[in-house]
């Protein structure tokens, strides 16, 4: 029970950022290898040691599947469905000694078997500063453990399939009707899926008022999950005139759509759109202010015209 309870911590401590600390980092966070069956897959990391003096750093492996639909990996340390590919990873290993200052390139293979199904498999390698038995029972040490994902995806009978489930207005921003928009991503097949593409913002003619990045952050769709994605629009900077006549020459006010588009694997197409009305407050100040200058301007004129 208490080892479990400390695997738990250990799990709850692991952050995806590439770093341990302040005295390393890791790169890449992420590592994408493609292979076929009974094949040796080569890759590697560097681990850079930024401390005054050298350290050794321990590697080690653990399980992860998605948890929600935001994408987070959800590390665990029991049997899953994944657990056997963390067998065919192989280091040349365990133990890396980087000089202070310093950096070293860390290779392993992936050895895949000849018997398995083709599609996607992941784990993630960790490192630390401490052993791994050290990290299970002594707390205090965690905090120093970080984790590289690694993607794996068999060739052969692969299905590409990511099925679109919602694409909606999430939340307005102070003037706009459009601000956060918000999809959700079912992958339907047998393989991790990066969906690219954008959001594009028509006007009441058809104008393109905006375009914005889809998937920034490079989000996968494990198979057999669900994964929210957010597109936030930002407003142009500068002052309320500024913003007025941004939206002013754009035509951005009235009846709008949103439309999402997206590739995906090797020839996946996804399209759908949401409809809106916008009333950008700048805008309609910007013209209220117009108004009255020139409403003053004739009740001026009129006034003089009178005198005269």
């Amino acid at each position: 029970m208490a080892r479990r309870w400390s695997l738990t911590i250990c799990v709850l401590a692991l952050a995806l950022s590439p770093s341990i600390g302040q005295m390393a980092s890791l790169s890449p966070s992420i590592v994408e290898i493609a292979s076929s069956r009974a094949e040796v897959a080569e890759s590697a990391f560097t681990i850079f040691n930024t401390g005054a003096g050298e350290q050794v750093y321990f590697l080690d492996l653990l399980a992860f599947g998605p948890s929600g639909e935001d994408g987070t990996p959800l590390f665990t340390p029991e049997e899953t469905s994944q657990s056997e590919f963390l067998s065919w990873i192989v280091f040349p290993a365990r133990e890396v000694l980087v000089p202070a200052v310093s950096k070293v390139e860390v290779p392993f293979r992936v050895v895949v078997p000849d018997d398995v199904a083709a599609g996607s498999y992941y784990g993630a390698i960790t490192v630390s500063t401490s052993p791994t038995d050290v990290v299970v029972s002594n707390g205090a040490t965690i905090e120093a453990k970080t984790a590289i994902l690694v993607f794996l995806t068999i060739e052969g009978e692969t299905v590409e399939k990511l099925e679109i489930l919602d694409f909606f207005l999430e939340r307005d921003d102070a003037s706009h009707t459009f601000g956060l928009f918000s999809y959700r991503l079912q992958n339907q097949g047998n393989v991790h899926l990066t969906p690219s593409g954008d959001v594009r913002i028509r006007g009441m003619f058809g104008q393109t008022v905006r375009v914005l990045n889809a998937n920034q952050a490079e989000g996968r769709v494990l198979p057999d999950s669900t994964r929210t994605f957010t597109v936030s629009y930002q407003s142009v900077g500068g002052n309320w005139i500024a913003r007025a006549g941004d939206q002013l020459r754009h035509l951005a006010f009235g009846p709008m759509t949103a439309e999402l588009s997206l590739t995906y694997g090797t020839d996946g197409l996804i399209q759908t759109s949401w409809p809106l009305w916008a009333i950008p407050y700048e805008l309609m100040n910007l013209l209220l202010l117009i108004a009255v200058v020139i409403g003053g301007a004739f009740v001026l004129a009129f006034l003089r015209k009178r005198k005269g």
